[in-house]
């Protein structure tokens, strides 16, 4: 019972991230500030697609994710890694 409470937790967390990163996308996309948001990116892919394309805001902003992340029990480099991991998404 808590592995599937766990489960889905999890599944609303990454739904919610989808949900605020296309949210985030939308007014970019439209001032001509960001690609076309395909509502199955996340904020990390996002930040870490940013961040290797060299943008100065994305390395802060990853820099916070990746602290986030690390003390939750992830690796280093976590936008990074999310970033290369979706990418054979069509993203």
């Amino acid at each position: 019972m808590k592995a599937r409470l766990a489960t889905s937790a999890m599944a609303l967390l990454i739904a919610l991230d989808v949900l605020l990163c296309t949210l985030w996308l939308i007014p970019l996309y439209v001032a001509g500030l960001a690609s076309r948001p395909t509502g199955r990116q996340l904020i990390s892919g996002y930040v870490g697609k940013a961040r290797l394309n060299g943008h100065r805001w994305a390395r802060v902003a990853g820099a916070v994710i990746d602290w986030i992340f690390a003390r939750l029990g992830d690796g280093p480099a976590h936008c990074t890694r999310v970033y290369q991991a979706d990418r054979g998404t069509g993203e």
